[in-house]
């Protein structure tokens, strides 16, 4: 199966998880793996995402999302009727995004870039305001989430597998403990 891992908002593939995923999926024979640093444009993101798709044919493909990751995999999976494993998904990204807007750097390369209002209307576009397809997504949370308000993911992914976790951080930084699940899910 072909992995496309979209990771968070600031982040990029030198993540933690991404770098989870990338290592386990080493370790099996069948699995691919996409993984890029995405455009600070949601749009441009989309494109590059979706050029990717395209290039896929018939392979067999789901995601993983973090974060703001989960909020492209959640249009995407709906889109193309795909799995997602879901991190701390921002259910709203293009409302939680709001308190950063103006100038962020990336935690990784630390690229400094503007977030505008240009950019909150690319993410409500890609909002989808009621899944159709819940059993397509798997959603692993963490109360102690100090970024995203983890009841909202609850709430939205109702009717999805959901892995609700007390304790943790946005960072999930057990996530190691659930790649097995992941992978199970994804390709089940």
């Amino acid at each position: 199966m072909h992995i496309i891992y979209l990771h968070g908002f600031c982040s990029s593939v030198a993540s933690f998880k991404a770098q989870l995923v990338k290592n386990y999926i080493e370790q099996r024979d069948n699995d691919t793996l996409f993984l890029s640093d995405l455009p600070h444009s949601p749009a441009q993101a989309m494109l590059m995402i979706e050029a990717h798709i395209a290039s896929l044919g018939n392979t067999p493909w789901g995601l993983i999302g973090s974060s703001l990751g989960g909020f492209y995999a959640t249009f995407l999976a709906q889109k193309y009727a795909k799995k997602a494993v879901l991190i701390n998904p921002a259910v709203e990204a293009h409302v939680l995004l709001r308190n950063v807007l103006g100038e962020n750097a990336n935690y990784h390369t630390d690229e400094v870039f503007n977030f505008t209002e240009e950019h909150l209307k690319e993410l409500e576009k890609l909002h989808v305001p009621k899944l159709t397809q819940a059993k397509n997504f798997l959603l692993l949370t963490q109360t102690g989430d100090e970024v995203l308000d983890f009841q909202k993911g609850v709430d939205y992914y109702q009717g999805s597998e959901q892995l609700v976790i007390e304790g943790g951080d946005h960072g999930f930084t057990d996530y190691e403990n659930y790649l097995d699940k992941t992978f199970d899910f994804l390709s089940s």
